[in-house]
């Protein structure tokens, strides 16, 4: 019983994690700078565009935004 109680849990606890991953990255394209794209990974949010590196170190809102 116990088994069945800690999958169901897994199984909440995947489909939350999946839904908040969604609604942070609606959040930030909507406030990212032109050129930063973000999508979901198996392990999280990934950043990627042109330049990011350098933008990160200059740009104090993305910095901000993103740790």
């Amino acid at each position: 019983m116990m088994e069945r109680l800690l999958k169901r849990g897994q199984q909440i606890a995947e489909v939350r994690a999946e839904a908040v991953a969604q609604v942070l990255i609606e959040m930030l394209r909507e406030d990212l700078p032109p050129g930063i794209q973000a999508e979901r990974v198996s392990v999280g949010i990934t950043l990627s565009g042109r330049g990011l590196r350098r933008r990160y170190v200059t740009d104090a809102w993305l910095r901000t935004r993103v740790r």
